[in-house]
């Protein structure tokens, strides 16, 4: 009974050495799996057990270091700090973590970070964990450095520099930034999101630009908006936004550069203004060539008639002998010379409109001349002879109004010439435009008309057009076909005629 006893006794220690044993051999695996070092340290710094699974890492033999202090181990400063925190742990019963580069000169750059671990049931004594940090030191230090040169490049770029979160808020902004928008202190900004330093009429296209590079569209984005400044002043400013991501892809930052463009912006204005007016005296020297070109074509076609008659009338008056024929020609020679003064006056009143001050590439406002054609014939408005209908849907038109005046008194005229009592001459004028012409229009109940020639002999002293009517048509229309319009005349069967003048909106 007794041996059986004893038997069974023996059965279950083997057994509980057996669960021991697997019980440390699961624990040296576990420890084999670990890349740390663990040590089991009294409250008196002596280290009691110690386990790793490369003891290379370890700077003396395992079984040297046991029962040893940390004292002996480590130099005075170095101990004196692990000292400090053990005593720490166990009196406080928290653990505490700190990093330190490696106390021995064979070592020096390695780092580690050292953590106290409490024991439950322990009060004398406590655990710790030593781990090789170095890797993710040196990766730290790369990100300092890198941080850093950012933060340098931030704060000392020319460009103003602004970081915003992915809400639009402002994070931090460079000194040269709070320059531009005249801000004195920085609360003052960053309360703010960036939607408010913007001029409302530019939120969207702004907007626009951060979500086409939140959402990948673009990489980085560059856009003129119109900004706050500090005292609500407006500024234009050129925007070049960009993201800061994580290793998913996603937003984490926008950083903006912004630079200010309002001495660019006045240049270009004064630039524009500049060219503006080199434009305008451009016009205007083509405008007075092509004058002395029509003048000179007008003095050899119109001239060239009454000084050919009166060089002809003085010939055969040195010949004639006839005193009646001599009374005749003498009568011919006034009549031919009258035409000459009167056509000459005309002209030199031409020429002296032609180069009066008057700006050539002024607007003109439709209905100002033709109030003026109106109050030309004012006789035939009021006889009711004459009925002019308007219907202008462009008022303004940017060629000299003399010409256009020019052109309509000249038509009126012409019609007017086939006026039958009882029976009014009708006139609707009107204008409209297309995409790159204004066009004048003039419509009349008249029998078909010759409206653009030009008289080649010397008119009968009874002719009722105006020479000077004629010759500022001619002017009129070299203008109008010299910077690009264009004259139509269309026959509208038994009504009348419609006649277009189209003019380039810009020349």
């Amino acid at each position: 009974m007794g041996f059986s006893f004893r038997t069974m006794k023996t059965h279950q220690m083997f057994d509980e050495i057996n669960e021991l044993k697997e019980r440390i051999k699961d624990f040296n695996s576990l420890v084999s799996s670990i890349d740390d070092i663990i040590f089991e340290v009294s409250d008196q710094g002596v280290i009691l057990n110690c386990w790793t699974a490369n003891p290379e890492q370890l700077f003396y033999d395992k079984n040297f270091l046991i029962n040893k202090s940390v004292k002996e181990l480590f130099p005075t400063e170095f101990s004196n700090t692990i000292m400090y925190i053990i005593e720490k742990s166990i009196r406080k019963r928290t653990g505490y973590v700190l990093k330190y580069k490696s106390p021995f000169d064979e070592d020096h750059d390695h780092w580690y970070k050292l953590k106290t671990k409490i024991i439950s049931n322990k009060f004398d004594r406590l655990t710790v964990v030593i781990t090789n940090i170095t890797r993710e030191q040196k990766l730290l230090s790369k990100i300092q450095i890198k941080e850093e040169k950012f933060n340098r490049a931030f704060q000392n770029s020319s460009i103003g520099m602004l970081l915003l979160s992915k809400s639009l808020k402002v994070i931090e902004y460079s000194m040269e930034l709070q320059h531009i928008l005249g801000y004195n202190e920085p609360e003052e900004m960053l309360k703010k999101e960036v939607p408010e330093f913007i001029l409302e009429s530019h939120h969207e296209n702004v907007q626009v630009a951060f979500d086409e590079v939140k959402h990948g569209i673009r990489e980085k984005a560059m856009i003129e908006a119109e900004c706050y400044a500090r005292g609500n002043k407006v500024i234009w400013c050129l925007i070049n936004i960009s993201s800061v991501r994580d290793k998913h892809g996603k937003v984490v930052y926008f950083l903006c550069q912004i630079q200010d463009l309002s001495l660019f912006k006045s240049n270009e204005t004064k630039l524009n203004h500049q060219n503006e007016l080199l434009e305008k005296i451009n016009y205007e020297l083509k405008v007075k060539i092509n004058q002395l070109e029509t003048f000179n074509q007008i003095l050899a076609h119109n001239l060239r008639t009454p000084i050919s008659n009166i060089e002809m009338i003085i010939n055969q008056l040195e010949i004639e002998t006839s005193h009646e024929q001599q009374k005749n020609l003498i009568e011919l020679l006034r009549i031919s010379n009258k035409k000459f003064l009167n056509l000459f006056d005309n002209l030199i009143e031409t020429i002296d409109v032609q180069n009066s001050n008057k700006n050539l590439s002024q607007t003109t406002q439709i209905e100002e001349v033709f109030n003026k054609v109106k109050l030309f014939f004012t006789e035939e408005i009021s006889t009711n002879k004459l009925q002019i209908i308007e219907d202008f849907k462009t008022k303004v038109i940017s060629f000299p109004g003399d010409y256009i005046f020019s052109i309509f008194k000249y038509l009126i005229s012409s019609s007017l010439k086939t006026y039958v009592p009882g029976k009014v001459i009708e006139i609707i004028a009107s204008t409209n435009e297309n995409e790159n012409d204004i066009l004048i229009s003039m419509e009349n109940n008249c029998s078909s008309q010759h409206c653009f020639e030009i008289a080649s002999e010397v008119l009968n002293s009874n002719e009722p057009m105006d020479e000077n009517i004629q010759m500022e048509l001619h002017i009129a229309k070299q203008q109008i076909y010299f910077f690009g319009g264009n004259i139509k005349i269309f026959r509208i069967a038994d009504v009348g005629n419609k006649i277009i003048i189209s003019l380039p909106k810009s020349f």
